[in-house]
């Protein structure tokens, strides 16, 4: 199969691509949606415990802010079995049309879980869905963390997601204040980005 050049992340491929790439773009896809309603039982929770991750629906009417990362080619496949493993539970390769600089249109390769596969948690309320991500864990971390470094980096990224804006006010609401003040910071693995990757740079922009 002769997979695309770029690589388009929406979910914590934006802020921990854990790959090698060569350029990184901020870029927009049309026609989808971004949902917390896949189940995650081995990253942000269990098969007792399930966690809430995301994954895309389509949808004409929304777009998807993200980073599309152009992959080095040396080590594309490498990189490709690596993110096959990671991206499990119902995750399924697709490649789609992209716009990054300049308006430019591309096309992508990403990951998303369509309906009716094993984990998918249907249409969950948002107060299901804060409930499920506020006492997930797993072994990459809390549900939380998972959430609120996806919530900052969609701030970054200037994005009107009103699922994420709606998910936050419910999580929130029943934290104690000061933790979800130092978990809503987020973006813990920003020091591991590549000095001109869009988030890191907007980052420093905006504390200086």
């Amino acid at each position: 199969m002769t997979y695309p050049e770029w690589l388009f992340g929406y979910g914590s491929i934006i802020w921990r691509p854990n790959f090698n790439y060569d350029q990184a773009q901020i870029a927009v896809l049309s026609g989808f949606k971004r949902r917390f309603w896949q189940a995650s039982s081995d990253h942000r929770g269990t098969q007792l415990h399930p966690g809430a991750v995301a994954t895309l629906r389509p949808c004409k009417q929304h777009q998807v802010i993200g980073i599309a990362y152009r992959m080095t080619r040396t080590e594309r496949e490498q990189s490709l079995n690596a993110l096959d493993q990671r991206e499990q539970n119902g995750y399924q390769q697709q490649v789609v049309n992209i716009v990054i600089d300049n308006n430019q249109t591309t096309s992508a390769l990403t990951y998303i879980a369509p309906r009716g596969n094993p984990w998918d948690l249907g249409h969950p309320s948002i107060e299901a869905l804060a409930q499920r991500i506020r006492h997930a864990r797993g072994p990459s971390g809390t549900n939380l963390e998972y959430f609120f470094e996806l919530s900052q980096a969609s701030r970054l990224l200037s994005e009107q997601d009103e699922h994420l804006i709606a998910l936050n006010a419910a999580i929130t609401a029943h934290l104690p204040l000061t933790k979800a003040e130092s978990l809503g910071q987020g973006l813990q693995n920003l020091s591991e980005l590549l000095p001109w990757h869009p988030l890191r740079r907007q980052t420093i922009e905006l504390n200086t």
